[in-house]
């Protein structure tokens, strides 16, 4: 199945005819062709500059007149030609436009849209119009583009903008965690849940003389049916599928709940212990990460107390710093990685650098250690150590064979010895 309209596919795949100047096109022309070595040039994207075009276009045009009228040779040199005369004009319009990307600095501002007319800089990049689902050249049509979503259309588009800013939905709602909430066209009255038009069931139709009802397509983030103009059979991972089924298959979604999904992609917002703590108890890896989230918990209690640590937060990586500083809850973007096993493997790369500075680098952090009170070893003990019990009330740190003997902790004995004897001497 097609990720978009038909007529888009064929926009896209004119675009890619027209604009396309990639090595291997010239190659595979220039291997076909019984012409001589000195062919053309082959031209990186990155190099283009209006000296190089223009050779290229001259040393074009003398090999056109060396070949016989409508020859293949000729014919390819002519398409090859039309594409040097089209980067060129690109390429001097992108010169006068490259230092500053906004034709207008008004900014329009349309259902929470913050829309600028922008001329951009990689014309080599195909978008498409988040209205009219057609391809947006940007060498021919001004568009707009939000500055918080980055949704795009046509200048003469935008009065018939109907989605409301990725950004407030995300802001204003809750993530649907209910596997495709579906409610049927009836609720719908038969129309697209955006734009309002009429939709059908594949070819029912929803009268004997309707002409202009689209085919419906259901969206399995909410549930909800769209027509092929907003909905482009784009895939993505279901959050709902994830909490509740353990389950990343992607499934079909309309374009707006695509570019919601997309945007909080690396948001954290979904506490797992919360939706379905059963995860924790059939998922392996889920359980471990827990546990090990858990000590890296309490390492955090050592860090952030530490002066050396704090000096050198800007020398921590992002990863490191995402897995100390952040809450428990979980992004899509990480519950991916969870799956895939790349998480569990920063993670613990973090705690090894973590558990590093503690016990051996910084002697502050050393020194915040423990001695166990009852076998009184001299080895020093942490609260993230394996087989060591911290004491609820007033968090010593013990070994748990040693407490095990005791069955108390001798630092709560002997603050409740000490609060005794306060009170028996204000009595006396």
């Amino acid at each position: 199945m097609s990720s978009l309209p038909n007529d888009i596919l064929f926009t896209s795949e004119m675009d890619d005819s027209v604009i396309s100047l990639s090595s291997s096109d010239s190659a595979s022309s220039a291997s076909s062709t019984p012409m001589s070595d000195n062919f053309l040039t082959i031209i990186n994207e990155d190099d283009l500059n209006e000296n190089i075009l223009e050779q290229e276009i001259e040393k074009c045009n003398k090999m056109i007149i060396t070949t016989k009228e409508y020859s293949q040779e000729r014919l390819r040199l002519v398409r090859r030609l039309v594409e040097l005369r089209l980067k060129f004009t690109m390429v001097t319009e992108r010169k006068v436009l490259e230092s500053d990307d906004l034709i207008n600095t008004n900014t329009q501002v349309v259902y929470g849209h913050h829309l600028s007319l922008i001329w951009k800089s990689d014309w080599l990049t195909t978008n498409f119009c988040d209205v009219c689902a057609k391809s947006i050249w940007k060498n021919m049509h001004q568009f707009y583009k939000c500055i918080d979503c980055g949704y795009y259309c046509h200048v003469f588009c935008m009065e018939n903008i109907k989605r409301i800013c990725t950004a407030i939905r995300a802001s204003e709602h809750s993530m649907i965690l209910t596997i495709c909430p579906y409610s049927g066209l009836l609720t719908q009255d038969y129309k697209c849940a955006e734009c309002q038009s009429y939709v059908r069931i594949r070819n029912i139709k929803v009268s004997p003389e309707d002409t202009l009802s689209l085919e419906a397509r259901l969206c399995d983030y909410d549930g909800k049916f769209y027509c092929p103009l907003h909905h482009w059979n784009k895939t993505a991972v279901i959050p709902a599928r994830v909490v509740c089924n353990w389950q990343f298959d992607k499934q079909y979604v309309s374009q707006a709940s695509f570019q919601l999904l997309e945007y909080k992609y690396k948001s954290k917002v979904y506490d797992l212990e919360k939706h379905n703590p059963k995860l924790f108890m059939y998922l392996e890896s889920l359980s471990q990460i827990k546990n090990i989230k858990n000590n890296v918990f309490k390492m955090k209690k050592y860090l952030v107390l530490c002066k050396v640590w704090n000096a050198q937060l800007k020398n921590i990586s992002s990863r490191c710093h995402e897995f100390l500083y952040d809450s428990n809850l979980y992004s899509m973007k990480d519950l991916i990685e969870i799956k895939s096993g790349i998480f569990l493997e920063d993670l613990l790369r973090v705690v090894q650098i973590c558990e590093k500075h503690i016990r051996v680098e910084c002697e502050i952090c050393k020194n915040r250690g423990y001695i166990c009170e009852i076998c009184k070893q001299d080895k020093i003990i942490f609260p993230f150590d394996e087989d060591v019990y911290s004491c609820d009330k007033c968090h010593n740190v013990y070994h748990n064979n040693c407490c095990n003997e005791r069955n108390f902790c001798p630092k709560c004995k002997r603050i409740e010895n000490r609060s005794k004897i306060q009170e028996y001497s204000t009595t006396i």
